[in-house]
């Protein structure tokens, strides 16, 4: 049958990086051998003649070329119209695409305008030797099936290929083949959807294959706002996200993210799993992980056969909560090195204050500038702090809290047994001696830290005689001489003096002189 001819969509872009045309093109090129015909190439560009030899060097007997700068970037309208005239006038047999963004966008277009049958993320191709149609396979039912598809008698059979799936013919030089280069009309009126501007995303700095920590999103994280958990939870745990292929289908992130069979296959020491339902194309890419942590709420998710520990929950309900339990610990842990002062064992190796505060920041992927400028501090401070060589004010760890998006009740309440002692009186006093505190104003609207700005008039008494309130209290007096009876004891305080103690001792304030006295007090409640 010397008739007959597989087509590829040649898609182009990034070329040496992206292997997925030469892998359906190995794939077209032994379906075409097995009936004697021929392998060809549709390349749509400008100035492609070197892509084209390259195709030709990976197995294409015929590369189709047309060569113009309207199609030096990818319009789909545009090379939906040119694909389609081109198989109408040469009619190959088989049209297959590689399963690409831009290949399942421009697929359905061209099957719907010439009327033919299309079977998407193909895992196999086979012709029938009887009858010489096309048959292929394709996951079902969210990967826990495979189905088998035959097409009728129009042609072309197309289908798209899932990426990995075919092993791509090695590049060859002494292959030889045909360029035919088709001149073609093309009118800028024909592009109804134009590019305005493009750049190329950024490859992540760290392989997910290295990464000891994985968090997996799946098609139960619904949206893209469910995955946010996903990477929220990767963060927090220091690990790298990684997602199955309804997520990448659904743009929630990139193809570069992708775990299984078409994908990449990973070995991470923790793997946490979400809302994946456990298809064979997902788990052939996790099989290699030391523990499995898979969260789904259907319990006989195919998931749990591989995972060591199951949690039957709605993902989308259950990651939140996790979150939030996992900063509570980051950060009583950081408390308690803060309170202590002295290294502990951690698991990797000795801990101190600073060194956590060092990997919070990596973990979050956070410069010592951004975080300096998240907390009202200088860079050179994040670093004396992370080096220990000053032990920072308690305001700090406040500051931390608030740019960690953690609530510092966290660390500072009674319910956490989490006293700091002397070390947060001392962080008080650096406070008032470098003015740090304003810093936190805008917290108030957290209602933990509020400060006022209060006046007793001359001779007199706080209007609130006697009063208490969880928490504790710093107050600066700005004129004036004040007397605060805390408990049983009597202070005298004038301009310039601080106190700090528990708001939940009952206490007084008298003004003592014969003017105004005027007091800055700051107040904080967990």
């Amino acid at each position: 049958m010397d008739d007959f001819q597989v087509w590829v969509f040649g898609d182009h872009r990034n070329f040496y990086q992206d292997r997925l045309t030469l892998q359906v093109l190995a794939q077209a090129r032994r379906l075409a051998d097995k009936q004697k015909g021929l392998a060809g190439v549709v390349l749509l560009g400008h100035e492609v003649d070197d892509i084209a030899k390259e195709y030709i060097a990976h197995g294409a007997h015929r590369v189709l070329t047309i060569n113009h700068p309207l199609l030096a970037n990818y319009q789909i309208d545009l090379f939906t119209s040119t694909i389609c005239d081109l198989i109408h006038e040469h009619g190959p047999d088989i049209f297959l695409l590689g399963g690409s963004d831009f290949g399942r966008e421009l697929a359905p277009r061209v099957s719907k305008r010439l009327k033919v049958g299309l079977c998407a993320d193909c895992i196999e191709l086979e012709l029938d030797p009887k009858t010489g149609k096309l048959a292929a396979s394709s996951p079902a039912f969210g990967g826990s099936m495979v189905a088998r598809i035959a097409w009728s008698e129009s042609r072309p059979w197309m289908a798209t290929i899932s990426p990995g799936i075919f092993k791509e013919q090695g590049h060859n030089e002494s292959l030889r083949g045909e360029i035919v280069r088709i001149e073609k009309n093309i009118d800028e009126a024909q592009i109804r959807v134009k590019t305005v501007s493009s750049c190329q995303e950024p490859k992540q700095a760290r392989l997910l294959e290295d990464a000891d920590v994985v968090v997996v999103g799946g098609r139960g994280m619904k949206d893209v706002n469910g995955f946010y958990c996903v990477r929220d939870l990767a963060m927090m745990l220091g690990g790298e996200v990684g997602a199955t292929r309804p997520a990448i289908d659904e743009h929630w992130i990139s193809h570069d993210n992708l775990i299984g069979q078409t994908g990449k296959s990973i070995k991470p020491r923790l793997l946490i799993t979400c809302g994946t339902s456990g298809s064979i194309q997902y788990t052939a890419g996790i099989k290699e992980a030391k523990t499995i942590v898979a969260v789904n709420r259907d319990p006989h998710a195919a998931i749990f056969q591989i995972a060591d520990l199951g949690i039957v929950a709605d993902a989308n309900s259950f990651m939140p909560m996790l979150i939030t339990e996992i900063k509570k610990h980051q950060f009583q842990q950081i408390a308690e090195l803060y309170r202590t002062g002295s290294e502990q064992a951690g698991i990797e190796g000795d801990l101190t204050f600073g060194r956590r505060i060092k990997k919070l920041r990596n973990d979050r992927k956070l410069t010592t500038e951004l975080l300096a400028s998240q907390t009202g501090q200088t860079q050179e401070f994040i670093h004396r702090v992370e080096e220990d060589v000053i032990t920072p004010p308690v305001s700090f760890l406040l500051q931390l809290a608030r740019a960690f998006d953690i609530d510092p009740s966290n660390f500072l309440s009674e319910h956490e047994k989490l006293k700091i002692g002397k070390k947060r009186h001392e962080g008080f006093v650096k406070r008032t001696q470098d003015y740090s505190y304003r810093t936190l104003t805008p917290g108030a609207a957290d209602k933990h830290l509020r400060a006022f700005m209060v006046s007793v008039d001359p001779k007199e008494r706080h209007k609130m005689v006697e009063y208490r309130h969880p928490g504790e209290e710093f107050i600066y007096v700005m004129s004036g001489e004040l007397e605060i009876t805390i408990g049983s004891k009597v202070y005298r305080l004038k301009p310039g003096e601080t106190i700090h103690f528990n708001s939940e001792t009952k206490h007084k304030l008298r003004n003592l002189c014969e003017e105004k006295c005027e007091l800055i007090v700051v107040l904080y409640t967990p």
